[in-house]
């Protein structure tokens, strides 16, 4: 576990990058971080140490190097800033592995599985790689460690309703709905109602994802986590891996029993795991009309207790290095 000094010197050094990454960029998203700059600090301080903000971390990392990934006009600069953005990304998840207790992996069950993938992107493609997971599978960490060993950006539900908002395509209001557990009053409903001609929120949420995926896939390569992102490219004929990580159901329980660090009881943990469960399979049939996690609906699924976080990345960098190869 690293010490109270390590974790402040590497909330700087993130409070620093952000802020060279705007300077550089003057990206119309703004600053991850901004106002008072020693509330920012101790805002990242208790981000870096919690074992229950781990995604949050993830996505405001994925934000700075999504846009550091857009410096153009000065390659010194942006090498540079991709070196320091490389050091803080190892570091930072290397703290919350110690915190989180680490990979999934069974070494009992482990054993090499390979697959290819030919003929799919054009020389003028870019490189899309769609994840489905199961919760408490380490698909998140997976997902995040593979965009930044490919140096491409990284998506997932936080960061694209930040950009949704950011650019005002909806309001605050309106973020994260797929996974509110706010109830609504029947004013509240009606209100809903009017102002989306009938639709639901959730519906309203799914066509502006849809649309900011679409043009996301023709400006650059990315990893996107969920959002049924390959039933959306796929409709739009837009070339892309899918993947769908899981794990045994008692491997994801007991990760996530610890990573709750006994906020959550053992049984607690595995009703939380069969609930998620049950929301993905719901949500996904009804908005693709396929079965969420079968094997049909993907290129390749993946068991993330035979690989672990590392070998799950290394499997999937192989395939997509075999396949670009090939395009070669």
């Amino acid at each position: 576990m690293a010490d109270k000094n390590q974790i402040i010197d590497l909330a700087n050094r993130i409070y620093n990058l952000d802020e060279k990454v705007y300077e550089a960029t003057g990206s119309n998203l703004g600053r991850i971080y901004h106002g008072d700059k020693n509330k920012c600090i101790n805002d990242l301080v208790e981000l870096i140490s919690s074992e229950a903000n781990s995604s949050i971390l993830r996505s405001e990392l994925a934000l700075i190097s999504n846009m550091a990934r857009t410096i153009k006009n000065n390659p010194v600069l942006h090498k540079k800033i991709m070196k320091e953005y490389g050091s803080i990304f190892d570091e930072a998840m290397a703290i919350q592995e110690s915190i989180e207790g680490g990979d999934i992996i069974n070494p009992e069950i482990a054993e090499l599985n390979m697959s290819n993938l030919e003929n799919r992107f054009g020389k003028d493609d870019n490189l899309i790689i769609c994840i489905g997971r199961s919760y408490g599978c380490a698909g998140t960490d997976i997902g995040f460690k593979l965009a930044d060993k490919l140096r491409i950006s990284y998506y997932d539900v936080s960061i694209v309703n930040e950009i949704l908002q950011r650019n005002e395509e909806h309001e605050e209001t309106d973020r994260a709905l797929f996974q509110t557990k706010v109830k609504r009053t029947p004013a509240q409903w009606w209100r809903d109602f009017k102002k989306y001609h009938g639709l639901s929120r959730a519906d309203v949420e799914f066509f502006n994802t849809s649309r900011k995926l679409v043009e996301l896939a023709k400006q650059e390569s990315f990893v996107i986590m969920g959002r049924y992102a390959e039933n959306i490219l796929t409709r739009n004929h837009i070339p892309h891996i899918s993947i769908f990580i899981t794990a045994p159901r008692k491997l994801r329980i007991q990760r996530t029993y610890q990573i709750s660090k006994e906020k959550l009881t053992y049984k607690q943990a595995a009703k939380y795991v069969m609930k998620e469960d049950r929301a993905h399979l719901r949500r996904y049939a009804f908005y693709t009309g396929k079965k969420w996690g079968e094997a049909d609906n993907y290129d390749m699924t993946i068991n993330s207790a035979s690989y672990g976080i590392d070998g799950s990345v290394d499997l999937i960098m192989r395939i997509v290095a075999k396949n670009r190869a090939h395009e070669g």
